[in-house]
């Protein structure tokens, strides 16, 4: 997994905001555009936490960084 994502270490007039299977995905504010690519790296990048269809409602599974995974309600 990902070291965590820092606003510092987005450029200027960039954010990020995460979907429900746990993809992050990056907004330039200035262009008002997105990408699945940070803007600095490139790379994709994944909050190691997921929504999943079959769990009750309010739980979400997560990861460690071993790649066991937990739930989180």
């Amino acid at each position: 997994m990902a070291e965590p994502i820092r606003r510092d270490s987005l450029p200027e007039h960039w954010s990020y905001g995460v979907c429900g299977d746990g993809r992050v995905f990056f907004i330039d504010d200035e262009a008002r555009a997105t990408t699945w690519l940070h803007p600095r790296s490139g790379e994709p990048v994944n909050s190691g936490h997921m929504i999943r269809s079959d769990l009750p409602r309010g739980w979400e599974e997560g990861f460690t960084n071993d790649g066991a995974s937990f739930f989180i309600k």
